[in-house]
């Protein structure tokens, strides 16, 4: 009879030995069919926004960032579901469970839920969108990609700034319809300003026409003096440009006035100071 029982406990633990190698394998060939599914779906989702003629390039792209990571985070969640069920485990529970786990937890992760809630109106209002030039808390950047959770924006600098959704505040969206480039030039007191103006009217008329500016979709005003500086008269120059050409279209046209001026020899000034020496004599009683 011992001899009958440990054969009978070898065969039990045998077949729980190839039970559970089943299960793995299983779960592993669910991996693999996960992956494949992955691939496909964000192959038709990107597939499908290129169709779509309605949407810009920053709004396809923006679309495909978010629908592709929310098509991720969903199979993954049933493929491990379906796993746990593999071996035993009662996944209704566990999600029960987690259910009122979240509830005790729900206060610690307030600025987790902000964060998500701010991101999906980021997205619904079509704030801003990736490849656009933002300006988010003092940060200067290029938005690389945009989540539920967080936004992350490239410097020019080359840093990587990621910023919890929750904490954006106010945006300044630098890529919508057009931007505008902003050229102050000083020119010396004794110029006559009248002249000046003209001149650099007649320069920017010469500059849009000729297309010597890439970027320009109008034609640069001359507004005039917007201040008096210390040793400058101040003029203002406003050029509408194409989205992300405003800085290209500053220095080009600083380039040109500088040559301009030169031509028609007139003075850039300098800092002056002017020094008076007083002299108080004592009269001799």
């Amino acid at each position: 009879m011992d001899k009958l029982t440990e054969k009978m406990n070898a065969i039990k633990s045998l077949d729980w030995l190839i039970e559970i190698l089943a299960d793995i394998g299983l779960s592993i060939f669910q991996v693999i069919i996960a992956g494949i599914v992955i691939k496909i779906l964000i192959g038709f989702i990107k597939k499908s926004l290129r169709l779509n003629n309605k949407l810009s390039d920053r709004k396809r792209q923006t679309l495909s960032e978010v629908l592709s990571s929310v098509t991720k985070y969903t199979v993954w969640f049933i493929v491990i579901c379906s796993i746990l069920t593999n071996f035993g485990v009662n996944v209704a529970s566990l999600i029960a469970v987690a259910g009122v786990g979240s509830v005790a937890i729900g206060f610690g992760a307030q600025s987790l839920v902000q964060d998500v809630i701010t991101g999906m109106f980021i997205l619904f209002e079509d704030q801003f969108g990736v490849g656009d030039i933002i300006t988010v808390d003092r940060l200067t950047g290029t938005v690389e990609s945009i989540g539920l959770r967080s936004t992350r924006i490239r410097s020019a600098d080359g840093d990587l700034h990621i910023i919890p959704n929750g904490m954006i505040k106010i945006i300044t969206n630098m890529s919508k319809e057009f931007n505008r480039a902003t050229i102050d030039i000083g020119v010396a007191y004794e110029e006559n300003i009248d002249r000046v103006i003209e001149v650099m009217k007649d320069e920017t008329i010469k500059i849009y026409k000729n297309k010597m500016v890439n970027g320009l979709i109008a034609e640069p005003k001359v507004l005039g003096i917007i201040d008096l500086a210390d040793s400058a008269v101040v003029i203002r120059i406003l050029a509408d440009t194409q989205i992300g050409e405003n800085w290209q279209v500053e220095r080009e046209i600083r380039r040109f006035m500088k040559k301009r001026f030169d031509k028609e020899n007139i003075n850039i000034p300098y800092p002056k100071r002017v020094i008076e020496i007083v002299e108080n004599k004592r009269k001799e009683a």
